[in-house]
């Protein structure tokens, strides 16, 4: 049998010790991804989003919410629409999106 020498022999010992190396290890992993991952991919808010159509997933009374880039926006629209109508981005204010029924 092979002998490891510098680990300790006591089981609980050793669970211990693995136990928090593990914690280490995703503690490192989390600061990496919290220092330098985050400005990878920058948030795509108002004139950046960059995105010009959209899709009605609820709406009631001239508001509601339309998926856009992959998101939910809240939005506001003169136009009479319904769920699934296709619609053109006609300005970005914050987080809220002013759309009109698109004919495509």
């Amino acid at each position: 049998m092979i002998e490891v020498t510098g680990l300790p022999d006591d089981p609980v010992t050793f669970f211990i010790i693995m136990f928090v190396a593990g914690l280490a290890a995703v503690a490192a992993a989390k600061l990496y991804g919290l220092f330098f991952m985050r400005w990878k991919t920058p948030f795509r808010v108002g004139d950046a989003m960059n995105v010009q159509h959209a899709k009605v997933v609820e709406w009631a009374d001239g508001q509601g919410y339309v998926s856009a880039g992959g998101e939910l926006w809240r939005a506001t629209s003169k136009d009479a629409l319904t769920p699934g109508d296709p619609v053109a981005i006609l300005s970005v204010d914050g987080l809220l999106l002013k759309v009109k029924k698109d004919a495509r």
